[in-house]
């Protein structure tokens, strides 16, 4: 099957099945701070982000909800990615008609020694999906320290 075969028929399939994608990303201490590895998996409408610091041990885990879904319907989606993230059944996939959305989700990272931290995070959902963000302390006024969430 040729190339070009292979892509209309991945997208078809993604078009018959519910899916989750499942991203490397990182979680980052701003402004330098160490760079603890996570994995994100979007769904429809909620992301779980888990992910380990390995400096201290501390384990993150939880789940981004969406707050807001913003259409953009006058982007061309891009082609499909080549390998790199996974497709599980489950959930509705990214508009395929060359619709690009932007989602904001908001939620907390419970890590196991204690940090918690309230993340805000914009992810741009085509037939890729791309997010950034900024996490920070939870419960408090205190700017400082920041994280970066990229996925």
């Amino acid at each position: 099957m040729s190339r070009r075969w292979s892509v209309v028929a991945c997208g078809c399939l993604v078009l018959l099945c519910a899916c989750t994608f499942t991203r490397k990303g990182t979680l980052t201490k701003l402004p330098t701070g160490p760079e603890i590895k996570v994995t994100v998996a979007v769904a429809e409408t909620s992301a779980t982000v888990k992910g380990t610091d390995a400096e201290t041990g501390e384990e993150f885990e939880g789940v981004l909800h969406a707050e807001e879904v913003k259409p953009d319907r006058g982007m061309a989606a891009p082609a499909p990615p080549l390998g790199g993230g996974s497709v599980t059944p489950g959930v509705a996939p990214p508009p395929m008609t060359g619709a690009r959305e932007t989602i904001q989700m908001s939620g907390r990272l419970e890590g196991s020694k204690g940090t918690s931290l309230k993340c805000v995070v914009q992810v741009e959902r085509t037939l890729t999906l791309k997010g950034s963000g900024t996490c920070r302390i939870a419960d408090t006024d205190d700017l400082n320290p920041a994280y970066r969430l990229r996925f």
